[in-house]
């Protein structure tokens, strides 16, 4: 049997069921996850840093931010995807991924910029894009087309776990910002935030889409000792 074909036949789990998944797997790998995240974090930071040691305007500032911090995720979802797999894929994989997490994380920073909060409602359709390639499904090129058309095919249980993600994360970010406001404001404060914040939203949102994706396909992307027997 070849890699592409590890797929599994069940039922669609419920979306508590992926949910419950993923906040077990981050309490199981906390460590290797927030570590990840914490790369991914600063090499998602270079680019903003450049940007103010060359004295960007702070609009410039922050349409960077939105761009590289959105191929940051985008690359850590990558790696926890291919972490999960049941064997860890060759590098012409793997380096598949990280372009299509530069490609996906372009487009949904793009959408962030142009769309600010609004991108909320689009964003789920980059979600797939690079899981799909991960996984082995898909080419860089034909990734992020059928992962929007796979994420609007399934849309009530695609945007239910975004939606459930988003309440997950709110919670966190906004109980860190009120604690680091006691101490500090202004961009000090959004960066301390980010920096305490980020490691816990961007492995478990990870985790979830992670989760999602397998159930959506079948296929065998989430670490063995996750799955539950149906």
């Amino acid at each position: 049997m070849t890699e592409p074909e590890l797929r599994i036949e069940r039922r669609p789990s419920p979306v508590l069921d992926l949910f419950a998944t993923a906040v077990h797997r981050f309490g199981s790998a906390w460590a290797d996850l927030v570590a990840a995240a914490l790369v991914a974090l600063a090499a998602g930071t270079v680019p903003l840093w450049v940007a103010h040691a060359r004295g960007a305007h702070s609009g410039a500032e922050l349409a960077i931010a939105e761009l590289s911090y959105s191929v940051a995720y985008m690359a850590l979802l990558g790696w926890v995807v291919l972490r999960g797999l049941p064997t860890w894929p060759g590098r012409a994989r793997v380096a598949a991924t990280a372009c299509e997490a530069l490609i996906a994380g372009l487009v949904a920073g793009a959408m962030i910029v142009a769309l600010q909060p609004f991108s909320v409602v689009v964003l789920p359709l980059t979600l797939f894009a690079v899981p799909a390639v991960a996984a082995g499904d898909r080419s860089v090129v034909r990734a992020l087309p059928s992962g929007a058309w796979l994420a609007l095919r399934t849309f009530s249980r695609t945007w239910g776990v975004w939606l459930l993600t988003l309440a997950f994360s709110a919670p966190v970010w906004i109980s860190v910002a009120l604690v680091v406001l006691s101490f500090s404001s202004g961009v000090t404060q959004f960066f301390i935030t980010l920096i305490v914040a980020t490691p816990v939203i961007w492995p478990f949102s990870a985790l979830f889409v992670r989760a999602l994706y397998g159930d959506l396909t079948g296929r065998l992307v989430v670490a063995p000792e996750d799955r539950s027997e149906r």
